[in-house]
């Protein structure tokens, strides 16, 4: 009977105390639970903002092709007339309503331009803003700015909503229509003989830029005159500079013109046929860029625009040329004729060997050339206006130094 009472009150006691591990157990669930959202949250905004900075890392990567882009290839042209900027053509070519083969991108640009560039997975939009431009000295400032979006993913904005991820990038250009540096009338690495009358002058006929040197050749060739005739310019004579100077000053890129990369040409001879004089007069603005690769040519007739010989040049009686000649050999001028624009010969001394301080007439290799020769009432005269013209094609954007920004805010 006492083992009874006593097991039910034991009994009663257990009933009225609170028990804890339910309890517990709730609470390690909970912050089990808590723990894993928390962990989950964390790695959902540390994916969320990789993702972000890759989207971002591609906006700008695509920012900065599609600038690079433009300012290359901004002039190509298709079948559509749009292989890169068509808003180009439409608002700064030259004649908007001549057909494609009539119309050029080489005149200073005035309007703003805006071009599209497609890439496989994102594209940039690129604006061409004036903010300074003198119609007449043909100089121009401009921004450019390139906008790249990521179109492989998006990244959230206000609101919940998401966007794709977009960078801009930004550089200052200016309008660069030199691509020959002028240092004189005739400027001649293998020195120059003149006899007989005539003229050379590094005073611009055309009165458009600063004047220039009548004749300019290295310290190392000579120049040699017979007759009572002297050159006008600023100076009339320049023959100070060492051949590494001259080369530096004069700035061609001979190799890659002699092998047609960097200046592409129109008509290549042999194998093109020179412009004959009635396709010079029926258009007044052909001005082609031919290149002769033969031993020796000699001016068929009288033209206007680029001439490149990689060897030797002979130019006789009356004929003329407006714009520029350069002679990788010796150039021969016999007779009464007229070049308008500047005329470098001897040019194959910028692949190397020196010129000698002599009358020389041998032939000329492709590490030499004889001496220039001038004979009878020549005129050469530099003309800013006629080399324009005959370089107008290269005119192009040429970015300013320490202009390029990043990070552009966009609005």
């Amino acid at each position: 009977m006492s083992h009874r009472i006593l097991l039910e009150r034991s009994n009663a006691g257990s009933r009225g105390r609170a028990g804890f591990a339910l309890p517990l157990a709730i609470v390690v669930l909970a912050l089990l639970t808590m723990g894993l959202v928390a962990g989950f949250a964390m790695t959902s905004t540390e994916m969320s903002t990789t993702s972000a900075q890759r989207a971002q890392a591609r906006a700008y990567s695509y920012a900065q092709m599609g600038l690079e882009s433009f300012l290359v290839r901004r002039k190509e042209i298709g079948p559509a007339n749009d292989t890169v900027c068509r808003h180009c053509w439409q608002m700064n070519s030259t004649n908007p309503l001549l057909p494609t083969t009539a119309r050029t991108l080489d005149t200073i640009p005035t309007r703003r331009e805006t071009t599209f560039v497609r890439f496989s997975n994102g594209m940039a939009i690129v604006r061409a803003t004036p903010v300074t431009v003198n119609l007449a000295l043909g100089t121009g400032t401009y921004f450019v700015t390139s906008t790249g979006f990521d179109s492989s993913s998006t990244i959230g904005g206000l609101g919940g909503r998401t966007k794709p991820a977009s960078r801009t990038v930004g550089v200052f250009v200016t309008w660069n229509k030199t691509t020959i540096n002028v240092v004189g009338a005739w400027t001649s690495l293998a020195g120059i003989v003149k006899n007989g009358t005539g003229e050379i002058s590094g005073n611009d006929q055309c009165g458009g830029t600063s004047n220039v040197a009548g004749i300019y050749i290295p310290a190392e060739a000579s120049v040699t005159v017979n007759g009572g005739w002297s050159p006008t310019g600023s100076p009339p004579y320049d023959t100070m500079q060492t051949l590494a100077a001259t080369k530096a000053a004069i700035k061609l890129d001979w190799l890659g013109i002699r092998g047609g990369s960097a200046i592409p040409a129109d008509i290549v001879i042999p194998g093109g046929a020179f412009p004959t004089t009635a396709q010079f007069a029926a258009d007044t603005n052909y001005w082609p860029i031919i290149h002769v690769t033969s031993a020796s040519f000699t001016l068929p007739n009288a033209g206007r625009g680029m001439l490149i010989v990689d060897h030797d040049l002979s130019i006789n009686g009356s004929n003329q040329w407006s714009g520029v000649i350069l002679v990788g050999g010796q150039l021969v001028s016999n007779g009464n004729n007229v070049s308008a624009g500047t005329t470098l010969s001897g040019l194959n001394y910028l692949l190397g060997g020196t010129p000698a301080a002599s009358t020389s007439t041998t032939a000329s290799t492709d590490t030499s050339a004889a001496a220039a020769t001038a004979n009878g009432q020549k005129s050469y005269i530099y003309n800013s206006c006629s080399v324009a013209a005959a370089t107008s094609r290269f005119a192009r954007y040429t970015m300013m130094p320490n202009t390029w920004m990043d990070n552009i805010a966009g609005f």
